[in-house]
């Protein structure tokens, strides 16, 4: 019995400490840029990220492959481009959306907070 406990003592840790990754890796605003654009796009290279975020190519690829790392996009050549794409892209999509709701849920009680709302609620469509 205290075999058992131990046991799922230990998955429990390993499942909060994934979570706390992904978390981790979803708490920078370039990384959450990235997946709002290959979620609308459905997939791009790293020039017409690095032009559409402002910022520069190498910084996007560290961004890329720390969501690559983590399994949150792919990688696909054509010829000699690099596109990436969102890997469960539904699913991607609920976690943000979720956020998104928890930050309304929170901004409710302030009122003349709530038209960032309707901003943030955009990017989802």
């Amino acid at each position: 019995m205290q075999e058992y406990k131990e046991k799922n003592k230990t998955i429990q840790e390993e499942q909060i400490n994934s979570v706390s990754n992904l978390f981790s890796v979803l708490s920078h605003p370039v990384r959450i840029k990235i997946l709002w654009i290959l979620k609308k796009k459905k997939y791009s290279n790293v020039h017409e990220l690095q032009k559409e975020l402002g910022i520069s190519q190498s910084n996007v690829s560290q961004h890329l492959s720390l969501l690559r790392m983590h399994k949150l996009v792919i990688e696909e050549r054509k010829g000699k481009e690099v596109y990436y794409r969102l890997t469960a892209s539904k699913k991607i999509s609920k976690v943000l959306a979720s956020a998104i709701h928890l930050i309304a849920y929170q901004l409710a009680a302030n009122s003349e907070l709530l038209s960032t709302y309707g901003e943030l609620l955009s990017f989802l469509g």
